[in-house]
C-alpha cells in the first residue's frame, strides 16, 4: 500500500504523518490554524460614568463580531479605563484595534504589548470581561497590576507581565488543577 505522507504546516520540524492521520489531527482543522496568531494588548480610558447598559451592549456587540471574526481575549473595566488582550489571525486584530482606538468610547489607547504568539492563551473567550471591584484586598491584589496600567503608571516593557497575570487568571478560571506559573508564553 502506497501511502501518501504529510507534514503539519505548523510545526515544519515535525515527523511526517500518513496524510490520512493529518486529515484527523486536531492541528489541521481550520479551527486551529495559527499562522500569523498575534496578541496585542492596550489600554484605554472612558467616561468613568459609563452606564452598565451601554457596556452592556459594547459586551454584546463585541463578542458577537470577535466570534466572526475569530478573535479571542479578556476585558477589564476597572476606574473609568479599560485594559484589553485581544487574539487571533493578525490581520483581523490589526483591523479591530484601528476600530477601537478611533471608538470616540476609548479616549488616549496606549498599546503595551503586540507579539506574535504560538497559539491562544483565552481560546474560550470571544470577550471575557471582568469589571472587579477594586474595594476587595483579594481582587485588589489581583487586578492592582492592571489599574496601574490603565492609569498609566507602569513602564511600557510591562505588557508581558500583565499578559501573563491575564493568562493566569483565565487558567484559574478554567481549571481545578494547579496552574503552571513558570511557562509565560
Amino acid at each position: 500500500m502506497n501511502e501518501e505522507i504529510a507534514v503539519l504546516p505548523q510545526n515544519p520540524g515535525s515527523l511526517p504523518l500518513p496524510a490520512v492521520w493529518a486529515a484527523l489531527h486536531p492541528l489541521s482543522t481550520p479551527e486551529w490554524d495559527t499562522p500569523g496568531m498575534r496578541q496585542l494588548l492596550y489600554v484605554s480610558n472612558t467616561a468613568p460614568e459609563i452606564s452598565l447598559g451601554e457596556l452592556d451592549n459594547v459586551l454584546t456587540t463585541s463578542r458577537r463580531n470577535n466570534a466572526l471574526m475569530g478573535i479571542t481575549g479578556l476585558l477589564l473595566f476597572i476606574d473609568g479605563g479599560f485594559l484589553q488582550i485581544l487574539e487571533g489571525e493578525e490581520r483581523a486584530v490589526r483591523e479591530l484595534y484601528t476600530r477601537i482606538s478611533s471608538d470616540p468610547r476609548h479616549w488616549n489607547p496606549k498599546l503595551m504589548l503586540d507579539r506574535e504568539v504560538p497559539g491562544r492563551a483565552f481560546p474560550q473567550w470571544s470577550m471575557g470581561f471582568e469589571r472587579p471591584c477594586m474595594d476587595d484586598p483579594e481582587t485588589a491584589g489581583m487586578f492592582g497590576v492592571a489599574r496601574e496600567a490603565i492609569h498609566g503608571r507602569l513602564s511600557p516593557g510591562t505588557g508581558k507581565i500583565v499578559a501573563m497575570m491575564l493568562q493566569t487568571f483565565y487558567a484559574v478560571q478554567h481549571s481545578d488543577l494547579p496552574v503552571n506559573l513558570y511557562y509565560a508564553g
